[in-house]
């Protein structure tokens, strides 16, 4: 009877490993760090959207140092300087801060 049990056991355990089945009960709790929310897309696309209402040339350097670019390099690439690299960051903050709290006052 054990080896029944154990044959049955490690043919149940391959079939459930070609259907990428989990063994455990719950497998979020093997997940190490902060859960996603399942409202984060959806959080993103709308941001995404007001985006759009900053100027363009502001909406440039403001994307690009979310995506963790460093100011020197971004005003090095779009061929302008310093100072107005920082100037459009400036704007582009305010503008968008402008355009939540709008959002958030509807």
């Amino acid at each position: 009877m054990i080896g029944i049990a154990g044959h049955q056991a490690r043919k149940y355990h391959e079939k459930a490993y070609r259907r990428r089945e989990v063994a455990v009960a719950d497998p979020r709790a093997y997940v190490v760090g902060r859960m996603p929310s399942p409202h984060g897309e959806v959080e993103a696309r709308a941001l995404l959207d007001l985006l759009w209402l900053v100027e363009p040339r502001e909406r440039g350097v403001l994307t690009l140092v979310c995506e963790g670019e460093q100011l020197s390099a971004i005003a090095r690439s779009l061929w302008m300087p310093l100072g107005t690299a920082f100037s459009r960051l400036r704007r582009g903050r305010k503008r968008l801060a402008a355009v939540l709290r709008c959002r958030r006052n509807r």
